[in-house]
């Protein structure tokens, strides 16, 4: 091998399965030294802790408004936030002026998250140097080529999880209503 990412077979998820211990080991790595890299800068250069940044960022995701409900805020956010971790993370975004909590008009006993232009300034600054370090720490790394590659297999990842993690809920789903 070049040192090229080549996924030129499809491989089934039961025919042909290498030891995934070595690659999920080596994303690991590469997961924690960037990511460190990314805490840092974001807490020295923007002043930010990473908590805050990624829910600024999934509330930039969701588009105009930039708002969401806050159960699926949290979710997007879970595992790292327990349900209490998290109130305490919404609790100071809104002490700093970047979020605020408004009545769900569909549904008055839910609460929508919506970021506001303190909080999109923020989230605007943050993530120039979230995009600087990730260039540097990961990006600079790998040929343009090979990053389309690594997308690609990871996303192949994603989807089939996806699917079965769908397949699996609507099982449970069956099984309730019987």
């Amino acid at each position: 091998m070049t040192g090229r990412l080549t996924p030129t077979r499809r491989l089934t998820p039961t025919s042909d399965a290498a030891d995934p211990l070595p690659s999920w080991s080596a994303l690991v790595n590469v997961y924690q030294s960037v990511l460190h890299d990314v805490v840092a800068a974001l807490d020295q250069q923007a002043g930010i802790d990473s908590g805050v940044f990624s829910a600024l960022a999934y509330l930039e995701r969701a588009g105009p408004p930039h708002r969401m409900p806050m159960s699926e805020l949290q979710r997007s956010m879970h595992p790292r936030y327990s349900q209490p971790g998290f109130s305490r993370l919404v609790q100071r975004m809104e002490a700093d002026g970047f979020v605020e909590r408004r009545v769900d008009r569909s549904d008055r006993r839910a609460t929508i998250i919506a970021t506001t232009r303190a909080g999109r300034r923020q989230f605007r600054r943050a993530n120039s140097i979230y995009i600087a370090t990730l260039r540097t720490s990961f990006g600079r790394h790998l040929r343009a080529s090979e990053h389309a590659c690594l997308a690609a297999m990871l996303g192949r990842v994603t989807t089939r999880r996806g699917a079965r993690a769908r397949v699996a809920t609507e099982s449970r789903q069956k099984a309730d209503t019987r």
